[in-house]
């Protein structure tokens, strides 16, 4: 463990502690109990420890409620911490369409460029009807 982290879990835990210590603890006991109780909580990010921390400060009346009630109040904060992180999937979705959609209405064939014109009257797309040129029907592009 960080023993900049170490340091700071330790303050934090003889705060705890201060609040609840027995009388007759001396300090080297305090000092033992705090080891101990560091070693046990090692496994918290300092974060979910925290939270715990101040739970407990609210809740412990006893020493040896201490560690216990840190466990217990970052288990869900620590399962959340370590959940798997994966990307989110992106799905497109197209909007619901209520009606088919209309096909675009096609142009003039006499508008179309001469090579365009042209291929439509070789392929059959464009007919010519009494000098006017059409579109055929079922036949269209």
């Amino acid at each position: 463990m960080d023993e900049e982290l170490e340091i700071v879990m330790g303050a934090m835990l003889g705060a705890s502690l201060a609040l609840v210590r027995p009388v007759g603890m001396s300090p080297k006991e305090t000092s033992e109990w705090i080891d101990v109780a560091i070693d046990t909580l090692s496994h918290l990010p300092l974060p979910v420890f925290e939270a715990g921390v101040r739970a407990a400060r609210t809740k412990c009346t006893h020493h040896s409620q201490i560690v216990p009630t840190i466990v217990a109040e970052t288990r869900e904060a620590l399962a959340w911490h370590n959940r798997l992180r994966t990307e989110p999937v992106l799905r497109l979705v197209g909007p619901e369409q209520d009606a088919p959609r209309q096909a675009e209405p096609l142009p003039d064939p006499a508008t179309l460029m001469p090579a365009l014109r042209r291929m439509g009257l070789e392929r059959g797309w464009i007919v010519d009807r009494d000098g006017k040129l059409e579109w055929a029907e079922g036949n269209a592009a």
